[in-house]
């Protein structure tokens, strides 16, 4: 039966477009040769850009171990891979391939390589490299002269030699295995930019939040203590799937836990470290921190949920919090986290004040406050985790 080349090529296009992952794209494609061009079997030499080598990963066919996926590794020394990259060897090929069946007849031919004794060497390495993988087509898959990969091909089931059409249906799919793997690279990349900022951003926040922390001496260590906090009980509801909290959310809230004093950059110390009782305008002053930090990032268009955090974390369960005054449900969850986080390590810590709470006298008083200062299901969690022995 004939095989409509053009339908499967864009059959392949529209399947490249919906699959993502390009191994799972040339899973298809070296199917789609197997069952359509009848080939005995067909792999594909990527390149790995950790390695900086080619491995043969994905094989497919009745005889595919003959192209061992995995354990077949070729470095830019290779002949094969030198082959490929010598642009001087193109006229070698035949439709964008190289197949077994010229390299034999050009072995043939005595006057071929004369004064070629380099190329004679490549091509007769070349010959054993093939016949050791059972490959009598190679078709390279450049993106912008860069190999990116190799198909190989082992022979089609009924021993015919492959037609024109095969061969220019061969070098289509390898474009299409380029573009894959180019976009595959392109996202590999943007990921790794992606968490090395992330890296860089967290590393800020914290250089930012020990200075806060330095203002006051009593205060030192308190930021990363509420953050430990808060990201336990966020993991633990996580885990208990009473609340559909996703990554973001924890990263928000890490971010969030880490800033949410960042406010009191614009507090006097004298006001921040004063040992006796603050007076009603002094008091009013500590309490501005909250609006004072979320207007510092409210420039930052990214940080949305983290605001929130930082603006509404003293806000209380029963409406008598500030700066607004919300109540209940009203109060950002990652604001409630956040206050009970809060409110655990200050009152385990020295304070101007006070002395520290022993932790069982704390989770007394938080539990006692649950449903007025805290929200009470997060108060069960402090309490889990508590009992858990992880606070």
């Amino acid at each position: 039966m004939r095989i409509n080349y053009k339908r499967e090529l864009e059959d392949a296009a529209r399947t490249m477009i919906l699959v993502h992952k390009p191994n799972t794209l040339i899973r298809l494609i070296l199917r789609m040769i197997v069952r359509k061009v009848r080939v005995e079997h067909a792999g594909i030499l990527l390149y790995e850009k950790s390695r900086d080598c080619f491995i043969v990963t994905i094989t497919r066919g009745q005889i595919g171990s003959k192209i061992p996926a995995g354990l077949v590794r070729l470095d830019k020394h290779s002949p094969i891979i030198r082959f490929f990259n010598d642009s001087n060897n193109f006229p070698l090929l035949e439709r964008g391939a190289l197949l077994l069946s010229k390299i034999n007849a050009i072995l043939s031919d005595r006057d071929f390589f004369s004064g070629k004794e380099e190329l004679e060497k490549l091509i007769i390495a070349i010959k054993f490299q093939m016949k050791s993988f059972d490959t009598v087509v190679c078709v390279p898959a450049y993106y912008r002269d860069n190999l990116l990969g190799i198909l190989m091909l082992g022979e089609k089931v009924n021993k015919k030699t492959f037609k024109r059409e095969e061969l220019d249906f061969f070098n289509a799919l390898a474009n299409d295995v380029a573009m894959a793997l180019r976009n595959a690279f392109l996202f590999e990349d943007l990921q790794l930019e992606i968490e090395r900022n992330r890296k860089l951003f967290l590393e800020t926040t914290m250089a930012l939040s020990a200075a806060i922390d330095a203002k006051d001496h009593y205060t030192r260590g308190h930021t990363m203590r509420v953050t430990e906090y808060s990201l336990a009980m966020c993991r633990y509801i996580i885990a208990d799937s009473s609340k559909n909290l996703d990554a973001k959310f924890l990263d928000d809230l890490h971010v969030a836990s880490l800033l949410h004093d960042v406010g009191k950059i614009g507090v006097p110390e004298a006001i921040l470290c004063k040992k006796g009782e603050l007076t009603d305008e002094e008091r009013k002053k500590i309490n501005e921190h909250c609006v004072i930090g979320a207007m510092i990032l409210e420039p930052i268009k990214a940080l949305d949920e983290v605001i929130l955090g930082v603006k509404y974390h003293h806000e209380r369960f029963d409406g008598s919090g500030y700066p607004e005054g919300l109540k209940g449900e009203a109060i950002p969850y990652i604001a409630s986290i956040i206050s009970v986080a809060d409110s655990y390590d200050a009152m385990t810590t020295d304070r101007p004040y006070r002395g520290a709470f022993t932790k069982d006298q704390a989770m007394v008083e938080i539990e006692r406050c649950a449903g007025t200062q805290f929200n009470p299901y997060l108060v069960r969690v402090l309490a889990a985790l508590y009992k858990r022995g992880e606070l």
